[in-house]
């Protein structure tokens, strides 16, 4: 069993004295330390009990001042059990903690991490491979010999700035799969037998909004412009991999496509619908666009000039495009002073609908489009504590054909990327979060797999991690409680046999899977998956405040716990 000495035990009789909601019934098949359910026979060596633990230690962070996250409390209750308890129902936790950043290591680990930051660069989880090597701009990575079921073969990440010479090195036969290769060179790429290209998708989607005014307030004129925009065509101004967006949320979310699809291209409808409605062409509206690349929305300039071109060839709407800087534009946006039209994106590190539609219209009670459809912030209250995946599309299903009869907007593009791969890879497939599946890939008939990013790959844990390249190292070596596998729309259990809700989606209770371990022997309980949350979530954790960098906590669960000043 390991401990992390930066959590203190603390009894059971403590942490329900502080107001914690009970945990829903799993029955134990294994008690404390893996021996048998009721405890040791008579005839058994006696066992110290598990030391139950909790972050915070007593009570709930739900109370304290200015913290603005939804997670309350973790307790480890027993070696397999790990109850989380939320400040507020949360259908989407599955997909939160299936993020790759959150993926278990030992609590030892973190505590070495606190005294020597370097170590970092060599943590061992409990995936499918260990880390061997690092030199320069490569790290090798070898099956995990104390994980059940690791890998089978050897894998090596790589990293390149340069898209050109990231392109090359595919094309010389140098590495099995990139990143991003070269624009320029796609065209190229594409006609080559020995080369495939596969799309990256984007959890993001950029869309077309209606300012505050007279001009675009009501439903008829909003949805005459949206079926005035071709958006296949309007996909030529995003990078290649992207795809067209027909829901708020892209598709690859949870529930992402539920619901009937935004109206398609009709350019003559939208004629005769300002027609009928009398609209004035002879004025000239403003396009209010991000005056530099945003997530999402990497070309807004070239995005405004083929909307505006559009625009006034189908509907004879003239525009004027404003650009202004992103953090105005967002103000503006919030507190309805934004007339016209604007463009903006979306996006979120949840891989489920709920976090997309909340961004706009939970987040964002000011605006124009939530003030026109005000039904949506109440749905996405009720379905908050909706857990069931086919009640969860069934709600967010209602929740899209609100927003598309309001038609507050018009989604435009989910802004995706490429990944280019040696056709004999079998098994290619690339992740939105950049957890891509190696381990299911075959190169060939060589005994390794070789891929080229284009930043730099951090450590084993990524609770302090930013980027999708840092996300993939730790995905190869970190397994989570549930996972997000290329191309799923749904969490699958990992680490945990079974996350159970209670019924009002506040308390989430996870059982672990029996004999964990991590690739340089350690052995996991929930004492390691309590260290893991904690110090990803609370600022002033030893390791996190050893590692000097951001982190992706905030978006998944709203803020962090003891975030330094102006934090």
């Amino acid at each position: 069993m390991t401990v992390s000495r930066a959590i203190t035990a603390v009894a059971l009789v403590a942490a329900l004295a502080a107001g914690c909601a009970p945990a829903p019934s799993i029955a134990p098949t294994t008690g404390p330390l893996g021996g048998p359910a009721g405890g040791p026979s008579p005839s058994s060596p006696a066992v110290s009990p598990f030391p139950v633990a909790a972050w915070p230690e007593t009570g709930s962070a739900c109370g304290v001042v200015g913290y603005q996250g939804n997670l309350g409390r973790v307790e480890a209750l027993d070696a397999r059990t790990v109850r989380f308890t939320l400040c507020g129902p949360d259908g989407a936790f599955l997909a939160r903690i299936a993020h790759p950043s959150l993926g278990v290591v030992a609590g030892s680990a973190l505590d070495h991490i606190a005294s020597d930051p370097s170590s970092a660069a060599f943590v061992a989880g409990s995936g499918a491979w260990q880390i061997e090597a690092r030199a320069g701009d490569n790290v090798r990575l070898i099956p995990a010999a104390g994980v059940k079921g690791g890998a089978s073969s050897i894998a090596i990440l790589r990293w390149a700035a340069d898209a050109a010479a990231r392109t090359a090195m595919l094309t010389n036969a140098s590495v099995d799969g990139i990143d991003a290769p070269d624009p320029g060179s796609l065209d190229n790429l594409v006609t080559m037998p020995e080369v495939a290209l596969v799309p990256r998708p984007s959890l993001a989607v950029a869309y077309l909004g209606f300012g505050d005014g007279g001009a675009f307030a009501t439903v008829a004129v909003r949805r005459a412009v949206a079926v005035g925009i071709d958006t296949t065509r309007l996909l030529a101004a995003f990078p290649a991999g992207s795809s067209v967006a027909t829901h708020l949320a892209p598709c690859i979310a949870a529930s992402g496509c539920a619901g009937t699809a935004f109206p398609p291209y009709n350019g003559p409808a939208g004629v005769a619908a300002l027609d009928g409605a009398a609209f004035d062409r002879a004025t000239t509206y403003p396009l209010h666009i991000p005056d530099a690349p945003i997530p999402g929305l990497p070309d807004p300039a070239g995005v405004a000039a083929a909307l505006a071109g559009q625009l006034s060839a189908t509907l004879g709407v003239r525009v004027r495009v404003d650009a202004m800087p992103a953090a105005l534009l967002r103000a503006g946006i919030n507190d309805a002073t934004i007339d016209g039209l604007y463009l903006d994106a979306v996006t979120s590190p949840v891989a489920d609908a709920a976090a997309f539609y909340a961004a706009l219209f939970t987040d964002r009670p000011g605006s124009a489009g939530a003030r026109r459809a005000g039904a949506v912030a109440n749905q996405l209250a009720a379905v908050a504590a909706v857990t069931a995946p086919a009640d969860r599309d069934a709600a967010f299903a209602a929740i899209s054909n609100t927003l598309r009869a309001a038609q507050v907007l018009v989604p435009l593009a989910s802004a995706g990327s490429m990944t280019a791969w040696r056709t004999d890879v079998a098994g290619a497939a690339a992740s939105p979060l950049g957890a891509d599946p190696l381990r299911a890939m075959t190169a060939g008939d060589r005994g390794q797999i070789v891929f080229l990013q284009a930043g730099p790959a951090g450590g084993g844990w990524c609770g302090a991690a930013s980027s999708p390249d840092a996300w993939r190292l730790c995905s190869l070596v970190s397994d989570g409680l549930y996972s997000l596998h290329a191309g799923a729309t749904a969490p699958v259990p990992n680490l945990a046999s079974a996350c159970v809700p209670s019924q009002d989606a506040t308390v989430w209770t996870c059982r672990l899977r029996a004999r964990l371990g991590t690739g340089d022997g350690a052995t996991l309980d929930a004492h390691d998956v309590l260290a893991t949350f904690r110090a990803a979530w609370d600022a002033a954790s030893p390791a996190r405040a050893a590692s000097n960098t951001g982190g992706v906590w905030s978006g998944l669960f709203g803020g962090l716990l003891n975030p330094p000043p102006g934090g």
